[in-house]
């Protein structure tokens, strides 16, 4: 398998993000990072159109990312275009085939993604919504929502007994929940590293990564916000349908990434209730209100 650098271009991208179609299009996965256009052209013929990301790095260089689309110019069957080309190997790596997600299964497997994994936390959740910890609308915390003492929007003292906090679901342990079929929970992520370079080195599309950013307080302010810069340390990489997500845990356990070894599981589905879930955050957070910069702001651990 190559360990070579991914080859830098000094042509800018285009600036129009490329939307594949999903009836002419099939997605290419597990790339070399020096793989070519005339070498998948090779492999799926001169009639196809290939198009290889490319991603802007923070110091000013351009690199190829580790996955491709490959265009035909009449309709095609996905599942006939993986059982010819599956595994193919390019630049002694075996490629991957998967049918392009529509516009909305994209958009829909992202708020999947976002609610299932729970990393924000949903009512009683760990990061509190409504009834947690923390507490939410109404609740009776010591932060308060709307309601409580500090008040949330439009919160203002409030005479009589607080009202009382929905009751706490039980918290089911993590061995007992149900495991996904398509995602991966990473650990000790570097807390610079952006979704762009966690798609390139998985081998998918920074739309299917989930990366939590820290949540810090202004030293000046006492206000908290998500910074735009530092992540949590933490993951979740989805893969196209099709994957076998353990060979893919497999894959990468202990695999070094920005000198850190990553610690890998395959992620954990959070339970679905009745009720829609989110969190009221941004009621104490202020995340696009504070400043952008993290220089005068503290971790919250």
């Amino acid at each position: 398998m190559s360990t070579e650098a991914p080859v830098e271009t000094h042509v800018a991208p285009a600036t129009k993000k490329y939307i594949p179609d999903p009836e002419t299009t099939v997605f290419i996965g597990n790339l070399d990072a020096n793989a070519t256009v005339e070498e998948l052209k090779a492999v799926f013929g001169k009639d196809v159109e290939v198009e290889i990301p490319i991603i802007n790095k923070r110091d000013g260089r351009y690199i190829q990312t580790r996955h491709a689309f490959v265009k035909y110019p009449n309709k095609i069957d996905p599942l006939e275009i993986k059982k010819r080309y599956d595994d193919e190997v390019i630049n002694d790596r075996p490629i991957v085939i998967r049918r392009v997600l529509t516009q909305t299964q994209l958009e829909n497997r992202q708020q999947y993604n976002y609610n299932s994994n729970g990393f924000r936390g949903g009512r009683g959740g760990f990061r509190g919504g409504r009834g947690g910890f923390r507490g939410g609308r109404g609740g009776s915390s010591f932060r308060g929502g709307r309601g409580s003492f500090r008040g949330g929007r439009g919160g203002r003292y409030i005479h009589g007994p607080a009202i009382p906090a929905p009751p706490k679901k039980d918290k089911i342990p993590l061995d007992e929940m149900e495991r996904s079929t398509d995602t991966i929970y990473v650990n000790n992520v570097d807390y610079n590293t952006t979704k762009e370079e966690l798609a390139e080195f998985f081998g998918t599309t920074p739309e299917l990564v989930v990366l939590p950013m820290r949540r810090m307080r202004d030293v000046k302010t006492k206000r908290f916000f998500f910074s735009k810069r530092m992540n949590r340390g933490i993951a979740f990489v989805t893969f196209v349908e099709g994957v076998d997500i353990n060979a893919k845990v497999e894959e990468f356990q202990g695999k070094s990434f920005k000198e850190r070894d990553l610690a890998l599981d395959v992620a954990a589905k959070k339970p679905v209730y009745e009720e829609n879930e989110h969190d009221d955050e941004n009621e104490d957070s202020d995340s696009d209100s504070d400043s952008d910069s993290d220089s005068d702001a503290e971790a919250e651990e």
